[in-house]
């Protein structure tokens, strides 16, 4: 790292503003734990413990401490594989090394740990960030996760309680996880087209324990583009849902997705229209029950498709 700074700022010394108070430096019980914990990876504390503990290599767990009148017990920020590793590496001890951050409320927790974990350092998955994100009643994300119960999807930050949002999977309820991003991007084809494309997804691969994004998102451009794929009352629309589920089921949607972007021209920044063109260019080559390939071809023009992709 440079001692000097390249190329010109607007800061001057002195006149930056400071959030809150100064961390201090202290031991912490090593069985404090987190609220909504992310899931600790046995293989990757193998990884970093075969050659042995490095004090040189450790950096103190961050601790979130609450004001004394809260009755909220002290609870952990970041660090919980390097807690596993000092407990394993030390089995008698009883504190491990902390900084300490004062934090007012447990709303301010979440945001802290989405601070730390992804706009700072991004070490922390996009899923366990969001999971937080709406503990911490970031209104786009509660928006997101009613959407995510509308579709009976979840998102998987955690599997301690709390760390699942959407509609929790339970005995009767079968609620596949999706990746949060491309479930962002599925929504910007509509709320209802979404709903759509997770329902044929589910339906296809009813014990799915995952909808594959770019599948999620390829059916949701569909639906949007084309009218007579989304309305009940279309006889292309039942033809389309049975030709769907009956054909794709055969396959794993991973290779559904891959091979239908493939046939769709595996355009780059254009994955999700791409699968979407594979797919109508295979569905307008069938002749259906209730709906000729004439009578397709004129109400799936391509060029729609096309013109996402090619315009």
């Amino acid at each position: 790292m440079s001692i000097k700074v390249q190329g010109k700022h607007s800061l001057k010394a002195g006149r930056i503003k400071v959030l809150n108070v100064q961390p201090t430096y202290g031991l912490v019980s090593v069985d404090i734990h987190g609220h909504v914990n992310r899931d600790t990876n046995g293989k990757l504390i193998s990884r970093y413990l075969k050659n042995g503990w490095n004090w040189n290599l450790f950096g103190p767990i961050a601790v979130a401490m609450f004001p004394i009148d809260s009755g909220i017990e002290p609870k952990l920020l970041d660090g919980d594989h390097r807690r596993h590793m000092f407990i394993l590496t030390f089995p008698d001890a009883e504190e491990i090394p902390a900084m300490i951050y004062q934090v007012k409320d447990m709303e301010e927790y979440h945001e802290l740990f989405t601070d730390i974990n992804l706009y700072h350092r991004k070490n922390a998955s996009p899923e366990e960030v969001y999971v937080h994100d709406v503990k911490s009643f970031r209104k786009d994300a509660l928006a997101i996760s009613q959407e995510l119960i509308r579709c009976g999807l979840c998102v998987h930050g955690s599997s301690d309680t709390g760390g699942i949002v959407g509609l929790v999977p339970g005995k009767k309820t079968h609620s596949p996880r999706v990746k949060i991003g491309g479930f962002r991007r599925a929504l910007k084809q509509g709320s209802q087209s979404t709903k759509l494309a997770a329902s044929l997804v589910k339906a296809t691969w009813p014990k799915a324990e995952e909808v594959k994004v770019e599948l999620l998102e390829g059916l949701a451009v569909l639906f949007k583009l084309y009218p007579a794929l989304s309305s009940s009352r279309s006889k292309i629309n039942s033809d389309f849902e049975q030709w769907f589920t009956t054909r794709q089921a055969l396959y794993e949607q991973r290779v559904v997705a891959t091979d239908y972007k493939a046939a769709g021209g595996s355009v780059v920044n254009k994955a999700a229209a791409c699968v979407a063109r594979g797919i109508i260019n295979d569905f307008r080559k069938v002749n259906s029950p209730n709906a000729s390939r004439a009578s397709k071809n004129k109400s799936l023009p391509l060029a729609r498709i096309n013109d996402i992709i090619e315009g």
